[in-house]
């Protein structure tokens, strides 16, 4: 869609449009019975880019009509039109390149020179992001797609029964707002482009644009693109928490929630936390000596129960107390309470913070996300673990706890798709595995040939280069079958020894460090 008059400047300084839609038409629709029949494809692709965009508003929350995120797409262009030197230009004047994967594209001669064009000129595949909005032999797909020979990961958009099957795309035909999955995959997809036009603004305000400088963002902070979510705070604190809004956009942040749905009440507090925290980096607060006494019988009152929800959803909360002196608090239940976190915060840093100044605070944010690890692009953090495990057996059952809680540590919800009979159907996790950026494999009682078997239809699945952290974990008990060593680059955590002890606490430590890429 070309930009809208009166919304032609992009988010991202120095470039025509934020976005360019590459995708191919599905066939020409002929003459029915009632008509002229419909292009499903195309129609879509342009309901999903719609709906994409809107969450983008959401998503990087500006008030500026002008800085609205600039989507363009050609929707007259057909598949057998040459490409003119003017959509080159459009194309090398986009941020970034959205790909919408089907055969259709893949047979289509334009939407490959699209790609090379934008990849010739960008030089960087962060730039390029992959919806699959159908299954394709990913063999197939063209080399800027595949860098250093690795496919790109991808945004997962279809269901398909068989590997070899093109599949259906999530909301297909029409997409409405009963289908989860597809607007689960537009949130995400939506939060990734955001981060990255947030890591191409926050570079090109600190450069001069040239072809050269506004294409590299190798020098940007790990904490540019992040997701914070802003929380409720008093009534006194509005226009503390407006200004720091403000700053922490400023500073390369994404903030939530949109401030038209920011909280004000219990039923919001709660409502925000389960829309926005579960794809957020860090929660942050303001608190000074006033407090609410909602919700009833909460201790520590609408802080206590961000508090608590943030323990639920295990994400760090950073604490701005604006007061020194706890005699100031007028209610006793709060002042203890704040006590109460002040003498545990001496133990964590990471939750409060007596800062002079909302500029002190806002750097100090800085510094704790710059050293926080960065999900992997194009998957949630979420593992998959398939193994072999006897129900009933209290050995076992101990173990897939441990792998479980180390898990947990690492930050990943689990997936567990084994079942009584012992029988894991791959194919049914296929979009949980796409999804996933974590996949561990555990064997008990040394049986290496249902372990070949399980990690060969995986690596079929993810293919051998994938971006995914894979872990092959080795159960209890040693049997005397010797080594085996798994294919597909998957790191081993040996779980078990000769003499059938195991190591419970270093088993979980190398799967934590595994999975935060230390190991």
């Amino acid at each position: 869609m070309p930009p809208l008059e009166g919304f032609s400047v992009p988010y991202v300084p120095g470039f025509a449009h934020d976005v360019f839609v590459s995708y191919a038409h599905g066939l020409k629709p002929l003459d029915g019975f009632r008509g002229r029949r419909s292009d499903f494809i195309s129609n879509w692709t342009h309901s999903f880019v719609d709906d994409l965009t809107s969450q983008l508003d959401v998503v990087l929350g500006t008030k500026d009509d002008k800085r609205r995120v600039s989507v363009w797409m050609d929707p007259a262009l057909e598949g057998n039109r040459p490409l003119s030197e003017g959509l080159n230009a459009e194309i090398k004047q986009s941020a970034l390149l959205l790909v919408v994967m089907s055969d259709f594209y893949l047979n289509s001669p334009w939407c490959c020179n699209e790609l090379k064009w934008f990849s010739d000129h960008a030089g960087s595949s962060d730039r390029i992001f992959v919806v699959k909005a159908f299954n394709t032999d990913v063999e197939r797909w063209p080399a800027a797609l595949k860098p250093d020979g690795h496919p790109l990961p991808g945004y997962p958009f279809c269901r398909t029964e068989r590997a070899d099957h093109p599949g259906r795309p999530f909301g297909w035909p029409q997409p409405d707002e009963t289908d989860k999955a597809y607007w689960d995959g537009i949130w995400k997809l939506a939060d990734s482009i955001a981060s990255q036009l947030k890591r191409m603004e926050y570079a090109a305000a600190r450069t001069a644009v040239s072809a050269g400088a506004r294409a590299s963002a190798e020098s940007v902070p790990a904490r540019v693109g992040r997701t914070l979510f802003l929380g409720y705070m008093h009534d006194s604190l509005q226009r503390e928490r407006q200004a720091l809004r403000a700053q922490l956009d400023e500073a390369g942040f994404k903030i939530v929630p949109p401030t038209s749905d920011d909280p004000v009440d219990e039923p919001t507090v709660r409502s925000a936390f389960e829309t926005y925290v579960p794809g957020s980096d860090a929660i942050i607060l303001i608190a000074n000596q006033n407090s609410e006494l909602w919700p009833k019988g909460q201790d520590g009152g609408p802080l206590g129960l961000q508090f608590q929800l943030a323990k639920q959803y295990r994400i760090p909360v950073h604490l701005w107390l604006q007061t020194n002196d706890l005699s100031t608090v007028h209610n006793p239940q709060y002042r203890s309470f704040l006590a109460n976190v002040e003498a545990n915060a001496r133990g964590d840093s990471d939750i409060l913070i007596h800062a002079k100044d909302s500029d002190e605070f806002v750097r100090y944010i800085g510094r704790k996300l710059d050293t926080a690890p960065k999900p992997s692009k194009g998957a949630e953090q979420l593992a998959v673990v398939c193994s072999n495990a006897k129900f009933g057996q209290a050995r076992h059952d101990e173990f897939k706890q441990t792998v479980t809680e180390a898990l947990q540590d690492a930050e990943r919800s689990t997936i567990f798709p084994d079942d009584e009979s012992g029988q894991i159907r791959l194919l049914e996790l296929q979009e949980d595995i796409s999804r996933a950026d974590t996949v561990v494999v555990v064997c008990f009682d040394q049986e290496w040939y249902w372990a070949n078997r399980i990690i060969q239809e995986l690596g079929q699945m993810m293919g051998e280069h994938s971006a995914k952290t894979k872990i092959f974990v080795t159960g209890p008990e040693d049997r005397k079958k010797g080594k085996f060593v798994p294919p597909f680059k998957f790191k081993t955590v040996v779980g078990t020894s000769p003499d059938n002890r195991v190591p419970i606490n270093q088993v979980a430590e190398e799967i934590k460090k595994i999975v935060g890429g230390v190991a």
